[in-house]
C-alpha cells in the first residue's frame, strides 16, 4: 500500500472517530460512571467490535444488510434497545441507595462490544469507506489488514483520549451525591448514545 494513500486513511479515520457518535458516548459514559481502568475495558471491547464488523462487512454482510431494509431495522432497534437498557439501567443507580458493589469488568467490556456490533450503518460505512483506499491490482488480504488494524489503533487512541479527558471527573467526585449524580449523566449518554442510532439513516 502507497505510503501517502495510508496517510490519507489515517487522516480520514481520525476525522471519523473524533466525531462524536455511540462509541464516544458509551465510553465517555463508563468513564465518568466507573473511572479509567473500565473505561478501558470498554475500549477493548469497541475495537474488537469493529474489527469483526470490518471484517464481516468486507465479506459482504454490508451489502446483505444494505440490500435488506428488514434484517438493518431490526440489528439496528436491536442496538437502540441496548443502549437504552444500559441508559436506564445508569438512571435507576442515580435515583437508588447505593449497593457499594464494585463496577463488573464483564459488563464494561460487553457495552463497548455490543454497542459496535448492534450499529448496522456502520457495517454499511466499512464497506464503502474501506474499499476506497484499496488499489485491486495488489494483494487484497495484507491491504485489509493493514486498514484494519490502522483503524482499530487509531479509533482506540481516539476513545482513550475522550475516557482520560471523562475519567478526571470520577476521581474529583466522591460523595454519594456526586455519585449519583455521575449515573444520572451516564444514563443521558448511554440513552443519547440510543437515540443517534435509532434517528440515523
Amino acid at each position: 500500500m502507497d505510503i501517502q494513500v495510508w496517510l490519507a486513511f489515517v487522516s480520514a479515520t481520525f476525522v471519523l472517530s473524533v466525531v462524536p457518535g455511540p462509541s464516544v458516548l458509551v465510553v465517555t459514559a463508563q468513564a465518568v460512571a466507573n473511572g479509567w481502568r473500565l473505561a478501558l475495558l470498554c475500549i477493548v471491547g469497541e475495537i474488537l467490535g469493529g474489527v469483526c464488523l470490518m471484517i464481516v462487512s468486507l465479506m459482504g454482510v454490508g451489502a446483505l444488510l444494505a440490500a435488506s431494509p428488514a434484517a438493518f431495522l431490526a440489528l439496528k432497534w436491536f442496538g437502540v434497545a441496548f443502549l437504552v437498557y444500559l441508559g436506564l439501567k445508569a438512571l435507576l443507580a442515580a435515583v437508588l441507595p447505593p449497593k457499594g458493589e464494585a463496577a463488573p469488568l464483564g459488563g464494561s467490556f460487553r457495552a463497548g462490544f455490543y454497542t459496535a456490533v448492534l450499529n448496522p450503518k456502520s457495517l454499511v460505512f466499512y464497506l464503502a469507506f474501506l474499499t476506497q483506499f484499496v488499489d485491486v491490482s495488489q494483494p487484497l488480504a495484507l491491504q485489509y489488514t493493514v486498514l484494519i488494524l490502522t483503524a482499530a489503533s487509531v479509533a482506540g487512541l481516539v476513545l482513550s483520549g475522550y475516557a482520560l479527558g471523562a475519567s478526571r471527573l470520577k476521581r474529583h467526585i466522591s460523595s454519594p451525591l456526586a455519585q449519583r449524580k455521575v449515573s444520572g449523566v451516564s444514563g443521558v449518554l448511554y440513552l443519547a448514545g440510543g437515540t443517534y442510532v435509532a434517528i440515523a439513516r
